[in-house]
């Protein structure tokens, strides 16, 4: 094999960025991770509806990892929105190419457009490119992927890519599903950080017991209002135990307010709102579950991070996470079913289920480090 680093090219449509540095940090992961092996330059563009002044241009370096980002400001004018977007791609595309040199690989993370302007470098400069999709919109529940012409797009895009490289098997099936067909699909995970594989120190009578949610706060999705329910349904029969809600998003102030609309005792329930890094690793280390009760997910990083602090999970059966989660990590239920939920966190408080975090910590760690993930992308990558 040739050990030669690659000059990646990561064209990505979420990125993390001045107005939202949680936005699309997986991808920034991904692309840390394949860092350690290779160069890559990556090329963002963001359309921002604030009235506020701006900066219009950020450049970040560090060793292996050249970020580029452009902003704009979002006209009523659609067409003019789509004109500005293509020009900062060209523009920012040329001036990877002048400061870092012609990419070896483009790397697509999310279609369409982002994929057709691929496409239109490899008819120009012969350069391969693969794509990782996250988005959910694939999926039968959530039926969002739409649009004639988006579809036949994509379906050229998918057709010519050299990989493609969902986030889980359940992405994977749905895209096949919509006639986005390659012959070389790949499943590739997001990253968790190595902060989050800290020795495991917790003690065996942790009172009373904490459950985590860790999410972007969309209701639609997270079912956030869902769980806000169980938990007043649990506190009315017994206040041994706390729920600690960890992130942001569009309906964060909604659901704090339901919480109080809900009368749920202060005690037992705790937002935190964004935490990052070594503090959010912290609030997991000192979790007992974490609790997602989603209604339809592609993958869930926040399981992966919270099985990487040996954490057992309960979460709904949606998309990858049936294959992910089994008796020996946690506990699966049904969408929507709050009485199923409701009756799984008892019987968690009631009964105390023992579990192995040694030996889920130790299946993440060979599954979700930045070295595991960054290997198996290079292995792509210099084929």
């Amino acid at each position: 094999m040739n050990n030669e680093q690659k000059h990646i090219l990561f064209l990505p449509r979420w990125y993390p960025h001045q107005f939202d540095p949680m936005f699309g940090l997986f991808i920034k992961k991904h692309a840390e991770a394949v860092s350690l092996y290779n160069r890559i330059s990556v090329l963002y563009i963001q359309g921002i509806n604030s009235k506020e002044d701006f900066k219009k241009k950020q450049t970040f370096e560090s060793p292996n990892l050249f970020t580029q980002i452009y902003y704009y400001r979002i006209s009523a004018n659609k067409l003019w929105n789509v004109v500005r977007f293509w020009f900062y791609l060209i523009i920012g595309y040329l001036l990877i190419q002048k400061k870092k040199g012609k990419p070896d690989l483009v790397h697509v993370h999310i279609l369409t457009r982002l994929g057709i302007f691929a496409l239109i470098l490899k008819w120009i400069y012969k350069t391969p490119y693969i794509i990782t999709e996250h988005w959910s919109r694939y999926l039968p529940e959530t039926n969002s992927y739409k649009g004639w012409l988006r579809k036949k797009l994509g379906k050229i895009v998918v057709r010519k890519a050299k990989a493609i490289l969902p986030v889980s098997k359940a992405l994977a099936d749905a895209m096949k599903n919509h006639g986005l067909l390659n012959m070389n699909y790949q499943i590739i995970p997001n990253v968790v950080e190595d902060i989050f594989y800290e020795p495991l120190n917790k003690s065996a009578n942790n009172h009373p017991i904490v459950f985590l949610h860790v999410s972007t706060f969309e209701d639609r999705s997270k079912n956030i209002s869902g769980i806000l329910r169980v938990i007043k349904q649990l506190s009315e029969t017994r206040l041994d135990f706390e729920f600690w809600f960890v992130g942001d998003g569009i309906d964060f102030e909604a659901m704090k307010n339901y919480s109080m609309t809900l009368k749920i005792p202060t005690e037992v329930i705790r937002f935190y709102g964004i935490r990052q890094g070594k503090d959010l690793a912290n609030i997991y280390h000192q979790a007992d579950y974490l609790v997602m009760f989603s209604n339809y997910e592609t993958f869930l990083v926040v399981i992966n991070e919270a099985q990487a602090c040996g954490l057992p999970v309960v979460c709904t059966r949606v998309g990858e996470l049936s294959q992910l989660i089994n008796e020996t990590n946690g506990f699966l239920i049904e969408p929507r079913n709050e009485k199923q939920l409701e009756s799984t966190l008892n019987n968690i408080l009631i009964n105390k289920p023992s579990f192995n975090a040694s030996e889920i910590q130790k299946k993440a760690k060979k599954e979700y480090r930045y070295d595991a993930v960054s290997q198996r992308l290079n292995t792509i990558y210099r084929s």
